[in-house]
């Protein structure tokens, strides 16, 4: 009782300011993690999160279309990882969802960009404008919805597209506005490096597997024949010992 009095005594009482002290430290490790993060997000221009161990991060945001340039897809790249999210549209004007998608790098065989002409986007376009002009007498409201949807389709006729192979065959597409191919094609070899970059580590792992492999193979084959030389020798050196023992027994009944 004594003791715990006395130690009662030497400590000290927590205090105002040793609290605040405590919630002022709290408060900055948990500013600094905000802060971390914000700054990957405006690094990367994108809304993504990442995992503490992920690295070299690189990403930014498209316009899917020349007409809806207020939505956005995002992509984005890290040392262990790609991710996108891009918008889902019903005649390439109205705005119907998003899809969301992460791959593992190491199953991205390859990054490929290619600009096309869609026959579709032009087929729907002259659809609607006829439609459009044919139907300004009666409703002249339905003929400028046509007309809207029609240039929508003649704005998306060419297209920049973001490809990501894998190895069985199989490819994810991404979609973006012509306008934004120059950066859409900078994006591309960033993660290419990258997919060339784990490619690298995979097969060097491998290899010092395969060469951990055959190091254990040939050090059990020693082991293997240092035993079998000593079972030889313990064999040759068997015959000697009883033949010393036979001769010891003749010799005693003789004398």
């Amino acid at each position: 009782r004594l003791l715990l009095e006395k130690k009662k005594k030497e400590t000290p009482p927590l205090t105002a300011t040793h609290t605040v002290e405590r919630q002022g430290a709290t408060e900055n490790t948990k500013e600094s993690k905000k802060e971390k993060t914000m700054a990957e997000t405006a690094q990367t221009m994108t809304e993504f999160t990442y995992a503490p161990g992920e690295k070299n991060i690189v990403g930014d945001r498209f316009s899917p279309s020349v007409i809806i340039f207020w939505l956005k897809t995002s992509i984005a790249a890290s040392s262990t990882r790609v991710q996108y999210k891009a918008p889902n549209t019903l005649f390439g004007l109205i705005p119907l969802g998003a899809s969301t998608k992460t791959i593992p790098l190491r199953n991205i065989a390859s990054v490929d960009t290619n600009t096309k002409f869609n026959l579709g986007s032009l087929v729907w376009g002259l659809i609607f404008l006829f439609v459009g002009f044919g139907m300004f007498n009666s409703n002249a409201l339905v003929a400028i919805v046509c007309l809207l949807i029609a240039v929508a389709n003649f704005a998306n006729v060419m297209s920049a597209t973001l490809t990501f192979h894998d190895p069985s065959g199989g490819a994810n597409a991404i979609t973006v506005s012509i306008l934004e191919k120059d950066k859409l094609m900078s994006l591309a070899q960033e993660i290419q490096a990258r997919v060339f970059t784990d490619a690298d580590q995979l097969r060097h792992e491998e290899s010092m597997h395969m060469a951990e492999k055959q190091y254990t193979a040939q050090t059990n084959s020693v082991l293997i024949q240092q035993q079998m030389l000593a079972n030889q020798q313990a064999q040759a050196a068997q015959p000697a010992s009883v033949q010393t023992l036979a001769q010891a027994e003749q010799t005693q009944p003789s004398e």
